[in-house]
């Protein structure tokens, strides 16, 4: 038996607001002095493609990066995420809903995309324009999507009626569209002006025949992604040579399609190796604007951490002669730090640590409205509509399904603040993995339709939900999974009118045929009674640390949430599956089947997550909940727009009400707690000085006057500057309710309608803050 409430331990200093000062997320390495360590997220990104969008040319004013990765069978897909230092990242939008609506996307009539469907992808910005280039290898090849709002807009979806491996959507320097491509060598096609066909291949350019003998050329051959820096066309590729480690090889030639317009047809690409360290491999070059208009050019490649997955890692680059080496002379250790490449302001940088690709949730149906969740479908016969089109529900950017949803046995919205799963069909044990040439069979786990999921995160993860078990009916399966192709999961069973909770755990090695039924039965000495209740608390803790590359799983329950019972022992281990049938990192799902009959239903109250694991042994720590508590209350409302201050505090209620509560496990300390530091980091670079500001045009002795007035509407004292094209003048240490005022000769008998600059500066919540107001005046005429 584990304690609860008796164990809470919390200093008093941390109440005050000075303390505090939240680390860094789950999925942030920013260690918050100016470094970070690689490599990056502690979570499965592979495949990244990231570009850069200029400060010119976006809304604002500094450059900002977006990156997508490779998703599969998950729905939806193709994750866009957004970074303005290129370590911290947040999900922002998704390229699709649905890859497909067809059975194998969808989990339906023994069909599935185990490790297929959306791989790859080649992310490009041009002339205002985002385009998305992937291959899919189970649902008619690839497809080129485009939008001119990356974060907010509807995609546009073109069959490009070919599989394209690899693909890597380039535009050369006169705006000419080419998709590279390729396995064992680099290929092309040439697409027509609006790019929606492709108009002319180019096979093989340059093939990995060609640099037989080199020590970096072997085995892998692929992930092309294609640049153009300095007049060098650059094509950056991951291999993998006999009895070496994966590793990065650039290629560069002053033509782009190398032997197709050289003289002589031969191949005009040099190679050179230019990351050989800890597998670190595939992935992006990154430019990064200096002063002077220079710029730097970085790598963004991923490495396997398997069963965590593949980490993408920023890594910066000495070049010389036009090649670079990445990392300090060619090393990149395996959690090694690195200088920051972009700094922000104080205030940036602490919420752009709180940023993160995993989250708790409360299922309160708030995630904001996207538009790929209005994907339009011409659904056939006979499948209803209702499965594919939209039901009311927002799920947080940080889920994704385990293939496409069947949205009739889902909701946000039939029980307030719950998610309902409900079992809307019974599972068959007659699929296979269409992927592998065995054909061997999925678990009744992995045909469960509607399994909600989200990313691990390393070295440790916790996670803790509850459930209401209630509406199951006789032969269901419902849970919480730490999954792959192997798998652990805690579930309720309900067999003959009885609930039993307990673990099941499946292992390599992966048989081909299988007993389903004997094959998900629950492990000795971890099984529980239910009883009469009707709702249980789980929490599993997922460790990837002991040992690295393998996750044991340690699961607990709790019938009121504070006192906490392990469930036997620790369980696994889950680690890279060989046959690469999933081909991703593990993954936390909640999920529900049906072994006899359809409509039985559980609901799950919330999603907490921490990193502590119970078998630590820490004592339960408040300290960063009541410092974020205390500091949200020391903040004035005038300071911030209205719905970030509201989100604040709701976000402050819902950590007052924990903290009022009793505590039994850490998850119900920090999910509150960072939710409401989040916020609080949002807050501090919306902060403004709120001033009241008028401009008039008056005249005087013939001539034209602009006159401003300014009043402090803060609590403290500022100082104001007030900027017309006809002078500027300051004012300092301006009392709080304190006016200025300060009329400008124009010299001239008559002034055209114009504006006057208000720069308010003095300290909020500790902060420095400088804020910019504008005044109006009219024009006036004084006459002769």
């Amino acid at each position: 038996m584990l304690g609860g409430a008796g164990l809470v331990a919390g200093p008093a200093a941390a109440h005050n607001a000075d303390g505090w000062s939240p680390r860094s997320s789950y999925t942030s390495t920013d260690t918050g002095a100016g470094t970070y360590s690689v490599p990056l997220l502690n979570a499965d990104v592979p495949d990244i493609s990231v570009e850069r969008v200029p400060a010119a040319e976006n809304d604002e004013g500094r450059d900002i990066y977006y990156m997508i990765s490779t998703t599969m069978h998950l729905s939806p897909g193709a994750p866009i995420m957004k970074s303005y230092d290129l370590v911290n990242w947040e999900i922002v939008n998704y390229v699709f809903d649905r890859a497909s609506i067809g059975d194998a996307f969808s989990l339906r009539n023994g069909q599935n995309s185990y490790g297929q469907g959306q791989w790859a992808s080649s992310l490009r910005y041009h002339d205002g324009m985002f385009y998305v280039a992937f291959n899919t290898n189970n649902l008619n090849g690839a497809y080129l999507y485009r939008t001119d709002d990356i974060e907010n807009g509807t995609w546009q979806r073109t069959a490009l009626g070919r599989g394209l491996h690899d693909p890597s959507l380039f535009f050369d320097v006169d705006g000419t569209p080419y998709i590279f491509y390729g396995s064992g060598g680099t290929s092309a096609v040439r697409l027509n002006a609006d790019l929606t066909a492709i108009a002319q291949d180019y096979p093989n350019i340059f093939t990995a025949s060609n640099y037989a003998g080199q020590p970096f050329i072997g085995g892998l051959f692929e992930g092309a992604q294609f640049y153009h820096i300095d007049g060098w066309y650059y094509a950056v590729i991951i291999t993998w040579p006999s009895g070496q480690g994966r590793q990065v090889v650039m290629f560069r030639s002053k033509d782009l399609l190398g032997r197709y317009t050289s003289a002589g047809g031969v191949n005009t690409y040099e190679a050179r190796g230019v990351l050989n360290s800890n597998g670190f491999a595939q992935g992006s070059l990154v430019p990064i604007s200096r002063a002077g208009g220079r710029t730097d050019w970085y790598g963004m490649f991923f490495r396997d951490t398997f069963p965590i997955g593949r980490i993408p890692a920023l890594i910066p680059a000495t070049w010389r002669d036009g090649w670079p080496t990445f990392g300090t002379g060619g090393v990149v250790p395996v959690n090694g730090l690195f200088d920051k490449p972009i700094q922000l302001s104080p205030a940036e940088e602490a919420f752009e640590r709180q940023k993160s690709i995993v989250a708790s949730d409360d299922f309160a149906n708030d995630a904001p409205h996207k538009a790929y969740q209005d994907e339009q479908w011409t659904v056939p016969a006979p499948l209803d509509p209702a499965e594919i089109a939209p039901n009311g529900s927002r799920l947080d950017l940080a889920w994704e399904w385990n293939h496409a949803p069947d949205n009739r046995y889902w909701s946000l919205t039939d029980r307030d603040g719950w998610l309902r799963l409900t079992a809307g069909k019974v599972v068959t044990g007659q699929y296979v993995y269409t992927k592998l040439s065995n054909r061997a069979e999925l678990a009744w786990f992995e045909e469960a339709r509607n399994t909600l999921s989200q990313r691990t995160f390393g070295p440790r993860q916790s996670v803790q939900t509850r459930m209401d078990i209630s509406g199951m009916k006789d032969g269901d399966v419902a849970g919480l999974a730490a999954y792959n192709r192997g798998f652990s999961y805690v579930a309720v069973k309900r067999v003959g009118g009885v609930n039993t909770l307990g673990v099941v755990n499946r292992s390599q090695p992966f048989a081909v045929d299988l007993d389903q039924s004997t094959l998900e039965n629950f492990v000795s000495g971890t099984t529980v009674s239910l009883g009469a209740a009707t709702e249980v608390h789980v929490k599993a803790d997922l460790d990837f640390s002991s040992p690295v590359g393998q996750l044991w799983t340690t699961f607990y329950y709790s019938l009121d949430g504070v006192q906490w019972t392990r469930l036997g022992n620790r369980v696994g281990p889950q680690a890279l599956d060989g046959s690469l049938a999933h081909f991703m990192g593990h993954r936390v799902g909640l999920f529900t089947y049906a072994t006899q009959e359809t409509g039985g239903h559980v609901d799950f109250d919330d999603y907490l997550l921490s990193d502590v694991l119970t078998a630590q042994g820490r004592p339960l720590d408040t300290t960063a909940l009541d410092a974020a508590i205390a500091h949200a209350r020391t903040l004035d409302a005038r300071h911030y727009p209205a719905d970030a201050w509201a989100a604040t505090q709701s976000a402050l209620a819902a950590a007052t009400s924990a903290r009022a509560g009793q505590f039994g496990t850490q998850n119900q300390i920090d999910a509150p707690e960072r939710a409401l530091s989040y916020q609080l980091a949002r807050l501090g670079v919306l902060a403004a000085l709120p001033v009241t500001a008028t401009a008039q045009a008056r005249c005087l002795a013939g001539r034209a006057y602009v006159a401003v007035q300014a009043r402090n509407d803060s609590t403290e004292p500022v100082e104001i500057t007030v900027e017309t094209p006809y002078g500027n003048r300051s004012f300092e240490t301006v009392a709080p309710g304190a006016n200025v005022y300060q009329s400008f000769n124009t010299r001239a008998a008559s002034v055209p309608a114009g504006s006057a600059t208000v720069r308010v500066s003095g300290a909020v919540a500790g902060r420095d803050v400088t804020t910019a107001h504008t005044a109006s005046h009219p024009a006036n005429a004084c006459g002769g």
